[in-house]
């Protein structure tokens, strides 16, 4: 399909037309609290109980009465446990009877088994107890629905009660790669072939970000086999992918099969690599053709089907954390195109660089060294030596 520089949208149009054109309705399930990390909640939950129980001591120690205390530590040598002191650490429950703590610290015995304290002890009542509902009050308010839980929250809401979790059921994205060329994983490919692993790695994005991938075989560029594909992922998921046949060449049929089944429809995005996307709205889902090359079918998904994923959840777009950067080459973008630039960053003497992957670079060597982006705006330009706000892909840089 023929790309239409005038009618291209940026990619802050393209998601919002699509979020305005979205029509779903959020599923949800209960799974057990320890499966949950990840996953959204679909209703408020609160606590089933107070807790603790009873009243409980806050540290190790023993358990006293503090009357026997009025003036001053008393002699203890005739104590006996059970009868004027118990046993009482942290979080134990303990008889009625006595009404503070003594932190172990201040414990001792002789040689006999007989309490000693430190002499310097004051003594009151209710000293180191943590009163019933201190960790949580039944009826309080653990968690809001829409709430993205973490590991805390899975060992809050399992002390709650709360032993399933009611969350909203995962985003279903359909994965469809197309090309005569492509073969399977495990394939030697022959010539003219390309071993299709795109599947793998939006597969384990998709995971990442909370959404299940339904993957399909590869479909030849077959203009009805391509079109019943298309029909069976738009009835089987709530996105529909498909990968590849999205530009001009003469078998990209992928973006005309979506326009003719779309009640809106768009094609092309001012950015590249990538700039190809088939954008479709039908029967109220979202189909999205995307290019068929590694990078810009990785750069499509991650800040367009990420960037949907995150809506269907209520959840904001995660931000990357920006540092500047000294470029060491020229970074622009094309009039008119936002430039999606990759870069490799390093450390020189406590400052650090970036620059593009040269030219001469194998995509393995480019998807391995990479570490950092930066959106350059249409019209900008950057020169050697300027610095500019990148974002780190990894956890540091080179």
């Amino acid at each position: 399909m023929k790309f239409d520089h005038e009618k291209a949208l940026t990619r802050a149009e393209v998601l919002k037309a699509l979020k305005a054109r979205w029509e779903f309705e959020k599923r949800t399930e209960r799974v057990p609290v320890g499966e949950a990390c990840g996953r959204v909640l679909a209703q408020d939950c609160h606590a089933a109980y107070d807790l603790p129980r009873h009243r409980v001591s806050s540290f190790d120690g023993i358990a006293v009465r503090a009357a026997d205390f009025a003036q001053g530590v008393p002699d203890t040598c005739e104590w006996v446990r059970g009868v004027h002191f118990t046993q009482a650490d942290t979080g134990d429950d303990f008889p009625d009877e006595f009404d503070t703590i003594i932190a172990a610290e201040d414990v001792g015995y002789d040689e006999a088994g007989r309490l000693i304290l430190n002499s310097a002890l004051e003594v009151k009542v209710g000293n180191a107890i943590k009163r019933a509902g201190a960790t949580m009050g039944k009826g309080e308010l653990l968690y809001e629905a829409g709430t993205l839980l973490g590991p805390e929250a899975l060992a809050i809401l399992a002390a709650g009660g709360w032993a399933e979790v009611p969350v909203v059921a995962r985003l279903k994205v359909a994965y469809l790669p197309t090309g005569t060329e492509l073969v399977p994983v495990g394939t030697v490919p022959e010539r003219g072939q390309n071993v299709q692993t795109n599947s793998l790695m939006l597969g384990a994005y998709f995971a990442q970000w909370g959404a299940e991938m339904i993957a399909y075989d590869i479909v030849a560029d077959d203009r009805a086999a391509l079109s019943i594909a298309i029909d069976r992922a738009l009835a089987e998921a709530d996105v529909v992918l498909v990968n590849g046949g999205s530009s001009r060449g003469s078998e990209d049929f992928n973006s005309e099969l979506l326009q003719e089944r779309a009640s809106w429809f768009s094609h092309g995005v001012k950015a590249v690599p990538g700039r190809p996307i088939g954008l479709a709205v039908i029967e109220g889902k979202l189909a999205i053709n995307v290019p068929g090359p590694m990078i810009a079918a990785y750069l499509a998904a991650d800040w367009l089907v990420r960037g949907l994923v995150c809506h269907y959840y209520g959840q904001p777009m995660p931000q990357r954390v920006k540092v500047p950067a000294v470029l060491d080459a020229p970074l622009g973008a094309r009039p008119g195109f936002e430039h999606l630039a990759r870069l490799v960053a390093h450390d020189v003497g406590g400052v650090l660089h970036a620059a593009p992957v040269p030219n001469s670079a194998t995509l393995a060597e480019n998807i391995r060294s990479v570490n950092a982006f930066l959106a350059v705006p249409a019209g900008v330009r950057y020169e050697a030596g300027d610095v500019a706000d990148i974002e780190l892909l990894g956890t540091k840089a080179r």
